[in-house]
């Protein structure tokens, strides 16, 4: 791809491009899934997943070298101790005491965290942008180096205290959902500060309409660098788990660029009422383990990314020799 030298159009170009499913992947995936359900029963979502994973990756579904990652950024928006919530946050996980580290460690998942720049929070978008274009498309470039070293399937997460301010307000304007809903969707009590917050985010940038815009002005570092992972594992065939609220506001952000621009991507947990359920629907995904949390360190990521490489091992190591 030839640089213009305008990030966002650079960004546009390559969204414009994306490479499709591989529908001769995806054929031999359910004729395989036919044969293992006269055998085994019906296993309906399973051959779902199994097609999915096929079509995306262009092979027969497997996931030998599972990545989760999981991003951290700070809001300027954010108390101070909410900002340091979120280092303490990025400790636990580097000391290997959270949840979602023994998940990753007891299906052989591998685990990154990407502390960006927490020491420095982005503009308090109640008053200013978040950042500029060129910050913005920068740490979209960031988010792609996720799988570098070689992944075939990739989870995302994203946490980081006032993310959820931005989250509020991307739900309302990207999501096209109304203002109680959207808070609702973001875990904001809607008499709480927070409420006011998204208030006064949405009167300073609501009149934007561009998705890229709306990302530089109202979303954290981490919302860029999924976006840019999300981008990077479609160009390179590599299927994506969503976790957690952050990363399913950005796959309806991407959605709004281009439609189907995540279709490569899965969603894990949620409910199919909340906002899981919507993007999953908005973006045509599978909605893996619908029921199960919402978490933003990964934790039904994981378990969702566990639940694919069980299947892909099933489907491609079935023998219908006894």
């Amino acid at each position: 791809m030839a640089l213009s030298g305008l990030p966002f159009d650079d960004i546009r170009t390559l969204i414009a491009g994306l490479p499709e499913a591989d529908k001769a992947a995806h054929r031999l995936a359910v004729a395989r899934s036919e044969v293992l359900i006269e055998h085994l029963g019906a296993m309906h979502r399973e051959a779902e997943l199994a097609a999915w994973l096929a079509a995306w990756s262009g092979k027969s579904p497997r996931a030998e070298r599972p990545l989760l990652a999981l991003f951290a950024g700070t809001h300027g928006a954010a108390e101070h101790s909410l900002q340091e919530d979120t280092i303490a946050t990025v400790t636990r996980l580097a000391a290997g005491g959270s949840a979602v580290n023994q998940i990753c460690a007891g299906q052989d998942i591998g685990l990154k965290v990407f502390d960006l720049a927490l020491q420095i929070p982005v503009g308090d978008v109640c008053t200013t942008e978040a950042m500029d274009e060129k910050g913005c498309a920068g740490t979209i470039g960031f988010g792609m180096e996720a799988i570098a070293g070689g992944v075939d399937l990739l989870g995302l997460a994203a946490f980081g205290r006032g993310g959820e301010i931005a989250d509020a307000a991307l739900i309302e304007l990207v999501g096209g959902q109304d203002r109680e809903v959207a808070l609702s969707h973001a875990g904001i009590n809607p008499a709480g500060e927070c409420a006011k917050q998204v208030e006064t985010a949405l009167a300073h940038h609501g009149a934007a309409s561009d998705p890229l815009e709306l990302l530089r002005r109202l979303g954290g570092r981490e919302h860029s660098a999924i976006a840019g992972a999300i981008l990077a594992a479609r160009v390179n065939h590599v299927p994506v788990v969503l976790g957690g609220t952050r990363a399913l506001v950005v796959a309806l952000l991407l959605e709004n660029i281009t439609k189907g621009a995540c279709a490569h991507c899965a969603v894990a947990g949620g409910e199919a009422a909340g906002l899981a359920g919507l993007v999953a629907k908005a973006c045509g995904m599978p909605h893996l383990l619908s029921g199960f949390g919402l978490s933003g360190e990964g934790l039904q990521a994981a378990l969702a990314m566990a639940l694919a490489r069980a299947v892909a091992a099933a489907h491609e190591g079935f023998s219908e020799s006894v």
